[in-house]
């Protein structure tokens, strides 16, 4: 089986056997990865890496605003929605700017904020085993 289809395959089988406020955590992991690795390649001025970087989490972004179920989530669907075009724009606005690695900073800040918000949902829904110690390994923001 070819590299591409035995990650289709875990993908799937992820999907099947993980609970869905846990990938949703996953995910903002995984876009908090990705703002670090644009602030440290602002930081060496590397515009073509942050911009590869920034591409990478915009894309989790966006699977994560396209799945919004508007009507039933209301207020808070909207201000998700909000949130991660906020966060895309800014994004995309620090790439090759002086203040780059600053604003990728902030926005560590507070996608971490939402991510460790998730996180105790997750937690409160599915136990303590669920999502705790995900992010291990992961930069904070003090860290980056």
């Amino acid at each position: 089986m070819s590299q591409t289809r035995y990650a289709i395959s875990a993908y799937q089988a992820a999907q099947l056997t993980t609970p869905p406020l846990k990938i949703v955590v996953m995910l903002y992991d995984g876009i908090l990865v990705r703002i670090a690795r644009a602030a440290e390649s602002a930081r060496q001025g590397d515009s073509q890496k942050q911009f590869e970087a920034v591409m990478s989490a915009a894309r989790i972004i966006d699977g994560l605003n396209r799945h919004l179920d508007m009507e039933k989530g209301g207020q808070v669907a909207k201000g998700l929605r909000e949130t991660y075009e906020a966060v895309a724009r800014t994004l995309f606005r620090s790439v090759g700017k002086e203040t780059g690695a600053e604003a990728c900073d902030r926005l560590l800040i507070a996608v971490r904020e939402l991510r460790d918000a998730w996180a105790e949902v997750a937690e409160a829904q599915l136990g303590p085993q669920a999502p705790s110690g995900i992010s291990q390994g992961l930069p904070t923001s003090e860290a980056v």
